[in-house]
């Protein structure tokens, strides 16, 4: 059944639509906020970046238990709600002239752990609502809706923040996770503690069957499995490795873009806005020719390449400066051809990962990857604040284009290279057919 008709994933992907639009006001809204209003320079944004991964990866192993005991739709409920709440003290504070810089630092923590159990919680869940054959379907939708998201958030943060505010900006996001959370409420199917989904077959047709999931042991016990899952594979060892080394290249981009924008380039909250809008173009373009490429150059090489090409366009931040039009030319094509790559990477790496892990498991490992992009994310946000504060930022923009590049050689030197097409369901390590 193809997912157009499947009513439940439809009221996922409205609640995703409206959720990842508001994300994205919050993700330009905070740190402009910071720059506009409080005046920050790099060291202060570098940890302001840090607060928001830094909680997270110190509880992301206990939040992937976690996902994979409780049922996991009141789950995603919970972070969206948690979220609207915390976003919506900015504003308030606003309101009541009682705004100051700790309140970005709080809320980017807390708000960064509630995110992490939204992403373990979604990812363990689109598995068990769609079934596993439908997982490149259901990823390449979902990853329309964050491009969507990229086109209209960015260019919207833009006008509410020149127009009326952050904080105004702010309320928006929180309104857009209330909403999330009501539209999750809705999905009718009804998860049982406990209950997995498995793969059989039929009459040569693939088929999918509820079976009684492990009873919790301990949560030693539980870390461990999930660990091992990892540990065992190394395919998903260089998933993670990708993961772990992007966050900490792509830090200097997360926490000096909006900076070097609007502070030495010039730029204008919209003009930067507008850049950014044209990453949610490159990502619709990426979640539409997903599946061409992987016809044309194989799951792994695939990979690879969207790696090296995301690499190479980061270089357009070291090239930017002068009239301002040259600088929003190049910035825009960093967004249009690297969100084009790396949302091809993205939507093959989750369904990839999604396919060999077990439905028990899928929480845990999650989490660990989480955790290894998270927790190299906050070391390299506060590294490229010292080293922009020592050597200039557009130097530490250079260094992180090539570690972007660089960040390829866990595909190209792993397993994954040799992959052509995507395992079987729970399958092990790929050989040049798909699984051994």
């Amino acid at each position: 059944m193809t997912l157009w008709r499947h009513r439940d994933f439809a009221k996922l992907w409205m609640a995703q639509t409206v959720s990842e639009i508001g994300s994205r006001i919050t993700r330009e809204g905070l740190p402009m906020g910071a720059v506009l209003l409080m005046g920050v320079g790099p060291i202060t944004m570098s940890g302001l970046s840090l607060m928001a991964q830094l909680p997270a990866s110190l509880l992301g192993l206990f939040v992937g238990v976690l996902v994979d005991r409780l049922p996991r739709r009141p789950l995603l409920m919970v972070a969206d709600v948690g979220r609207a709440l915390l976003l919506m003290t900015i504003p308030a504070a606003a309101l009541m002239d009682q705004l100051r810089l700790w309140m970005f630092f709080v809320v980017s923590a807390l708000a960064g752990i509630f995110t992490l159990l939204f992403d373990v919680s979604y990812q363990a869940y689109v598995p068990w609502l769609v079934g596993r054959q439908n997982l490149m379907e259901a990823n390449s939708k979902l990853s329309v809706t964050e491009s969507m998201a990229e086109v209209v958030g960015p260019g919207m943060t833009g006008v509410l923040v020149q127009a009326l505010t952050a904080p105004i900006a702010i309320f928006f996001d929180a309104v857009s996770y209330f909403f999330s959370a009501v539209l999750v409420g809705a999905i009718g199917i009804k998860e049982t503690l406990g209950q997995t989904r498995a793969t059989k077959f039929e009459d040569g047709q693939r088929a999918e069957e509820m079976r009684p999931g492990p009873s919790p042991r301990n949560w030693r016990g539980e870390l461990s499995d999930g660990l091992s899952a990892l540990r065992g594979n190394r395919t998903l060892l260089a998933l993670a490795g990708v993961a772990a080394t992007s966050g900490f290249m792509g830090s200097a981009l997360f926490v000096l873009d909006t900076l070097y924008a609007l502070r030495n380039l010039h730029l204008t909250a919209f003009l930067f806005g507008l850049t950014v809008t044209m990453g949610g173009i490159g990502s619709l373009i990426g979640a539409g020719l997903a599946k061409r490429v992987l016809r044309w150059l194989g799951v792994g090489r695939a990979m690879a390449a969207s790696l090296i090409v995301r690499g190479i366009f980061a270089f357009a931040w070291a090239l930017a400066g002068g009239p301002i039009w040259r600088s929003t030319f190049l910035l825009l094509l960093w967004q249009l051809f690297g969100d084009t790559a790396g949302t091809i990477y993205d939507i093959l790496d989750t369904t990839l990962r999604q396919t060999l892990v077990k439905d028990e498991l899928l929480g845990r490992v999650n989490s660990v990857v989480k955790v290894a992009a998270v927790g190299l994310t906050a070391i390299g946000s506060l590294a490229s604040g010292l080293v922009a504060f020592a050597v200039g930022i557009r130097e530490t923009l250079l260094f992180a284009a090539i570690g972007m590049v660089l960040t390829s050689l866990w595909a190209i030197l792993s397993p994954v290279i040799r992959l052509d097409r995507m395992p079987e369901f729970g399958g092990s390590e790929p050989n040049s057919t798909g699984c051994n």
